[in-house]
């Protein structure tokens, strides 16, 4: 009876282990037809491949692109020398200039040059009580024969200079620079109230010599050689009116000659001869001449 059993269970156990068997080599053959169904796609999946691939190929190309500081694989680091750029080539090197920060780099280059002369507090009296302002003098040029001045006056100190500049850049004139020296053409004064500038040309090499106020003005519209001289008082605004004057009445020796050219000769008349006089023997003897002797008239 027991070896019944035994044979009956391990009958069992084979028809248990067939079964998984079978259902083992299923699952592989149905693994298999859907690897061969993905491998041999159909007609809509193949247009919705080309479609995708089209679109994305733009995107592809960007990526494909290397960054600049991004490195390829197995790609090596360039320890070759590279050329200094010309900025810092020694022939060109300053060390005396000022380093220019980037971010202000492509701003444009200011067309006139500054300078204050005199900051003073004003007062004005009104009803309400008095009002305290600063005023400031302004002298601008651009070192190629322009200049202007001007008066701005504000409760605060910057802004009553950059008023006074808006106001000198209306109030530009320009003057003539004469020679290599870069000087003035001839000796003049200028005029205004009480002040007295005279200015003279001076030869290459000898400089400015002028007050603070006059050699601002100087400077600023170009000069490099000139002599000056205040003749009357040191009020700094009518001093500068005076000099502004002075190089405004400047006349070259081309505007010289232009005017001598522009104004029309009088023709030359020849000069009438004395009717009382008459040529005897190449000599000129006058009718009214007196003989000195009597025998000289009588013929003797």
């Amino acid at each position: 009876m027991y070896m019944f059993n035994n044979e009956e269970e391990v009958k069992k156990e084979e028809a248990i282990v067939e079964e998984s068997k079978q259902e083992e080599t299923v699952v592989e053959e149905s693994k298999q037809e859907e690897t061969i169904s993905e491998l041999t796609p159909t007609v809509e999946d193949k247009e919705k491949k080309e479609a995708s691939i089209e679109g994305n190929e733009s995107k592809e190309n960007l990526d494909d692109k290397p960054k600049n500081n991004e490195k390829k694989d197995g790609e090596k680091k360039d320890h070759s020398f590279k050329p200094v750029s010309k900025d810092l080539h020694p022939d060109k090197f300053n060390p005396f200039e000022r380093p220019v920060n980037p971010r202000f780099a492509n701003k444009r280059e200011q067309e006139f040059e500054e300078r204050v002369l005199q900051i003073k507090r004003v007062i004005k009296v009104t009803k309400g009580g008095r009002r305290f302002k600063f005023s400031a003098l302004v002298v601008i040029g651009d070192k190629k024969g322009r200049v202007g001045y001007a008066i701005g006056k504000h409760i605060e100190v910057p802004e009553a200079i950059k008023k006074a500049v808006r106001q000198a850049k209306k109030n530009i004139t320009t003057i003539k620079i004469s020679g290599k020296a870069d000087t003035i053409p001839h000796e003049a004064i200028g005029h205004k109230g009480a002040a007295r500038v005279m200015l003279k040309p001076a030869v290459e090499g000898k400089g400015i010599i002028a007050s603070d106020v006059v050699r601002a003005v100087v400077e600023l519209a170009g000069y490099r050689n000139i002599y000056s001289k205040n003749l009357g008082t040191n009020n700094p605004l009518n001093v500068v009116i005076a000099t502004t004057e002075a190089l405004k009445n400047m006349r070259t020796k081309e505007d010289i000659e232009a005017l001598k050219s522009s104004v029309p000769r009088k023709p030359n008349i020849n000069k009438q001869t004395n009717p009382k006089k008459q040529i005897v023997n190449s000599n000129i003897k006058s009718i009214d001449e007196k003989p000195k002797d009597l025998k000289e008239a009588k013929g003797e």
